[in-house]
């Protein structure tokens, strides 16, 4: 792909690395990133282990950027309110250092972007290193699955087209397929909680009785 299996394993790992990272900065309009790591994976054979590696340390050093721009872009620009407003939520987030950790976990084991949630948790400049550790151990679990079996699946779908398919590989192909439709397909909305865990969801006084 591009003539990236012409390169030598560290240039290769280096260019790897420098594109997740750039497309992790960005912060629309960007593939997701187990798609790309799953494009480098399939042109260019490697093992899996350490392209993952590169992908979720790149991925999460270009969201830590993006969440120290967007602090410096609200700092410049938001307005007086807005941005009280941002630092009342970061001084809530505060010591929440296990709730933290759960919720961004959770979140990066789910398909959904991260760009907005960093943007969010910069422009609060809540501490990241929370948040930075569940985001790398989620991506690292969710971005193995997806490359393997993405990888799986195009490999017995070739084998297919080329003729030398077995009831083994339409298998693989079938139940690859219904994998990687299910983990897009869970309602990880509900899985995740909107608020912070442990957060007080009873917010309204109650009445007081007459």
């Amino acid at each position: 792909m591009f003539g990236l299996e012409l390169l030598d394993y560290p240039t290769l790992a280096v260019v790897q690395w420098i594109i997740v990272f750039l497309a992790n900065v960005i912060p629309a309009f960007m593939p997701p990133t187990w798609a790309v790591l799953s494009a480098f994976y399939i042109s260019t054979p490697q093992n899996i282990f350490a392209l993952i590696l590169i992908g979720v340390t790149a991925s999460t050093c270009g969201r830590f950027a993006l969440a120290k721009l967007s602090g410096r872009v609200t700092s410049q620009f938001a307005s007086s309110a807005k941005k009280k407003e941002f630092d009342a939520i970061g001084a809530k987030l505060q010591g929440k250092t296990f709730q933290k950790f759960i919720f961004t976990f959770i979140y990066a084991l789910s398909p959904l972007p991260s760009n907005a949630l960093f943007i969010a948790f910069g422009a609060t400049k809540t501490r990241m290193r929370e948040v930075l550790a569940g985001f790398f151990v989620g991506r690292f679990i969710s971005y193995l699955f997806l490359v393997f079996t993405t990888n799986k699946v195009f490999s017995s779908l070739e084998a297919t087209a080329q003729g030398a398919g077995t009831l083994g590989t339409i298998m693989v192909e079938v139940i690859g397929l219904i994998a990687i439709v299910g983990f897009f397909f869970i309602d990880w909305n509900k899985l995740i909680s909107l608020e912070m865990p442990g957060e007080n969801k009873n917010k309204w006084p109650k009445k007081s009785k007459k």
